[in-house]
């Protein structure tokens, strides 16, 4: 598959889907995962929000590199997107405008959006990887071309 081909069918995939699992590290270095509700813009930029009291707020700040998968959630075939890349929060100008957009992309039930530490962040991707099993044997191929 072309890297653009490639681009639109990861595209198209998390854009069909909401909901990923971020690993970040914890205060000890140590990895831990989050579930997180996501939307995603042309450019293969995630936004997702959380709360500053949690204790992932801070784990980001202090480690503002994670990875995120989004997986089928049918058991086969089996299609997966793994994204590594770096965060950042959002000024409270671009997260009100951000937040309107998730809500048009995303209508899931956001239970943190209303708390008044609520904080949107930006994963910039570095590395982008498609895992596919669609024909019955595992593809694996990476994004060389993140950016248009």
């Amino acid at each position: 598959m072309e890297q653009a081909q490639l681009r639109q069918t990861i595209l198209d995939f998390l854009n069909n889907h909401r909901k990923a699992v971020f690993a970040i590290l914890d205060q000890n270095s140590l990895p831990t995962t989050s579930l997180m509700l996501y939307v995603i813009d042309d450019e293969l930029n995630v936004f997702f929000g959380t709360r500053k009291a949690f204790s992932k707020y801070q784990h980001i700040l202090d480690h503002p590199t994670v990875s995120l998968s989004v997986i089928e959630e049918a058991l086969d075939p089996l299609k997966v997107v793994d994204i590594r890349g770096t965060v950042e929060q959002l000024t409270p100008a671009d997260q009100e405008n951000v937040h309107t957009w998730f809500k048009q992309k995303n209508p899931s039930k956001y239970y943190v959006e209303g708390a008044e530490d609520f904080v949107m962040f930006k994963l910039t991707p570095q590395f982008v990887r498609w895992l596919d099993a669609g024909s019955g044997e595992l593809s694996i191929v990476d994004l060389t071309e993140i950016r248009r």
